[in-house]
Formats: C-alpha cells, sequence, structure tokens
C-alpha cells in the first residue's frame, strides 16, 4: 500500500529545484502531479487549498529545504 502523499512527494522531486530557483522560502502546495499554487507561508496556502481540496490531501512543502516526506497540517487555521 503507497504511503499517504507519495505521489505528491515524488512529483515534487521532479519539480523542486525550478520552483526553488524561481520561489526559494516560499511553500508549494502539490496535489497528484500538478502545483496548486505557490505561498507565502502555510496559513496563506491553507486557506486557498482547504477550500477544494480534504485536508492531508495535499503536500505542502517549503522550498529551498528539504525534508523527509510530510503529509500536510491537520490542525484548524481560522483565517
Amino acid at each position: 500500500m503507497p504511503k499517504p502523499l507519495e505521489k505528491e512527494y515524488e512529483y515534487y522531486l521532479t519539480v523542486r529545484d525550478q520552483l526553488a530557483r524561481e520561489h526559494h522560502g516560499k511553500l508549494v502546495a502539490i496535489k497528484g502531479q500538478a502545483v496548486l499554487g505557490i505561498f507565502e507561508d502555510y496559513r496563506a496556502a491553507a486557506n486557498a487549498v482547504y477550500v477544494e481540496h480534504e485536508r492531508g490531501t495535499v503536500l505542502m512543502q517549503e522550498l529551498g529545504r528539504d525534508y523527509e516526506i510530510v503529509p500536510s497540517f491537520i490542525a484548524d487555521l481560522d483565517p
């Protein structure tokens, strides 16, 4: 059985260098093999992405830093 967000992380690995050059330090949101957006911080990303996508189904990754696969935060954030 695949790990949660494994497909998204694999896609992130293919686009991270290019995105990091253009958007270093910002947050990318990825679902499947699609970039949903580039955001200044997690709050901005969550407010935009979780309107249409369920929490835990989108990879949120800071560009320019490498981490092990980390699922999207599940915390509630009020705007």
